[in-house]
């Protein structure tokens, strides 16, 4: 897979480096463990206990356990997984993470007189694991999800550890792939995402990019960007979060993202 850079594109994604300080993004994993731990207490002690155990740890230490605490949950109770990855951000530690000042000066920056009219979709965390094809995303364009809404900006980032590779289960992107909706079909399966697929052979089409990203950083992709989660071979899972920013005013012309 082609990574290079073609010569005087136009983006429908950016990257944003340090757009969370050390300090909030580690009060998010937290508290996301803690989600789990409160999540699980009824029905799934075992897995609760665990949880709670993480929380004593520090660092590296607690981030890798976390990491291999979903794993855990995931290759054991698909449906508890699936469960999580929906419903954890209905607290507010968790859903609030957004309200960064960065964060909303990009928002306004790019919705204009639409900021005030955003309709904020629940935020999900994402899985990627390898050999793990359930909960990968296939090649798809956030717009054929979202069909009445004109305008739309989406926010994906990694928790835990960085993406630091191509085949480290972060995101690839269709280079000038956001010009227009393509024709798609449906894939519905079971304790996993809804998928559209483009009818279209997309690696022969277009020129790939898989960005580097480390935790802190932000990419920032409008709907309809092409892309779809990059292969995991590494043996460490990825974990990361989709914030969806949606609005159908109409009379605005896109402009596209800046590099810088």
């Amino acid at each position: 897979m082609s990574t290079k850079n073609p010569k005087n594109k136009t983006k429908g994604f950016v990257i944003k480096r340090n757009i969370f300080k050390e300090s909030e993004l580690s009060k998010f994993e937290r508290n996301l463990i803690k989600f789990i731990y409160k999540f699980t207490k009824k029905n799934h002690k075992n897995i609760s206990t665990k949880a709670k155990s993480i929380l004593n740890l520090k660092n590296n230490k607690f981030r890798l356990a976390a990491i291999r605490l979903l794993e855990d949950v995931e290759k054991k109770d698909k449906e508890l997984f699936y469960q999580i990855s929906k419903c954890c951000c209905e607290i507010s530690s968790i859903d609030q993470i957004d309200q960064n000042k960065k964060i909303q000066l990009i928002l306004k920056n790019f919705f204009g007189k639409s900021f005030d009219f955003i309709q904020r979709r629940d935020p999900i965390m994402l899985f990627n694991k390898k050999n793990l094809n359930r909960l990968k995303y296939h090649w798809h364009q956030e717009s054929q999800f979202y069909p009445d809404h004109e305008i739309a900006l989406h926010m994906w980032f990694p928790i835990f550890r960085d993406v630091m590779k191509e085949n480290d289960g972060g995101m690839v992107f269709a280079v000038n792939g956001h010009k227009k909706n393509f024709s798609y079909k449906q894939v519905n399966l079971k304790n996993s995402w809804t998928q559209k697929i483009p009818k279209i052979n997309i690696e022969k089409k277009f020129q790939l990019e898989s960005p580097k990203v480390k935790r802190g950083d932000v990419i920032f992709f409008i709907g309809k960007q092409l892309h779809k989660s990059d292969n995991q071979l590494n043996p460490i899972p990825r974990v990361s979060f989709v914030f969806r920013y949606l609005s159908n005013l109409v009379g605005k012309t896109f402009v596209p993202l800046p590099e810088k």
